[in-house]
């Protein structure tokens, strides 16, 4: 008999949760050495399906509670495209070893230079890996924290945003913010001050971080939140063009060459 095989179809019952059939296995197993690699051979077949199931349906769980709006990943990403991106940089960080350091990332760039798409695919990674996950707008967070001080549940609403090892605030900059400015910027710091160097974010922007100031009203504790972000952070800076209006631009041409070659089709006739 294999000398691991036996040791590997305990270890899938105790991954399976199955502790109390470890006593009941052995009762199972035949005595004849032939008899019982077949029959170790079949269980291992059998929980090894089933823990793949279990896995499958964790992974579902996982990305249904990130509330991610989209499922890009990393293999649909253009690299050829958005050449100013540092291909080997992105792979390395979709390890999300930095996740695991407690460490942050930023990525800013202009509306479709595929941003969101690479924070959304890390999100997606940290799913299949079985790690907590969060998506929000960070219009959408603020917004949620700002009204949650009407009714006094501000301290419930943060927990939302503080709990989660990977937290995604996609598109800070991109919504006009219709609060008070200077309570943005002390709501959004609270949640990354309660973060850092205890659980991971990412950050997308179509600011530069310069602008970050002016755009939530607060200067100083605009400088403390970066401070914060860029201590033990990654900062990605995309200068590419957009990929959405390059795509809707080959459109365009594909649509005005079909009609070129109708018309030319017409005169023909």
């Amino acid at each position: 008999m294999p000398p691991d095989l036996e040791t590997r179809v305990r270890a899938l019952l105790l991954e399976l949760g199955l502790r109390d059939a470890e006593d009941f296995l052995t009762k199972l197993l035949p005595e004849d050495p032939a008899q019982r690699v077949v029959a170790l051979q079949a269980f291992e077949a059998v929980f090894q399906h089933q823990l793949a199931k279990a896995t499958e349906r964790r992974i579902e769980r996982r990305i249904k509670a990130a509330k991610l709006p989209d499922m890009p990943t990393l293999e649909t990403f253009d690299f050829d495209f958005q050449t100013g991106i540092d291909r080997a940089l992105v792979m390395d960080l979709a390890t999300l070893a930095w996740v695991d350091r407690h460490e942050d990332l930023v990525l800013i760039g202009q509306s479709g230079t595929g941003k969101s798409h690479i924070a959304k695919a890390m999100c997606l990674i940290g799913c299949r890996q079985g790690r907590r996950v969060f998506y929000t707008s960070c219009a959408a967070m603020l917004a949620d924290l700002f009204a949650s001080m009407a009714d006094n549940t501000l301290s419930k609403a943060l927990k939302r945003y503080i709990r989660p090892p990977l937290l995604l605030i996609d598109d800070l900059g991109y919504d006009p913010i219709e609060q008070e400015h200077a309570r943005e910027a002390q709501l959004l710091y609270k949640v990354l001050e309660a973060r850092h160097e205890r659980a991971s974010t990412i950050i997308t922007s179509n600011l530069a971080a310069e602008s970050w100031a002016e755009y939530l009203g607060n200067h100083y504790l605009t400088v403390a939140l970066l401070d914060r972000l860029l201590y033990h952070g990654t900062v990605i800076t995309i200068e590419g063009p957009s990929w959405r209006l390059a795509q809707h631009r080959k459109r365009q041409e594909a649509q005005a060459k079909r009609l070129a070659e109708q018309d030319d089709g017409n005169d023909e006739s």
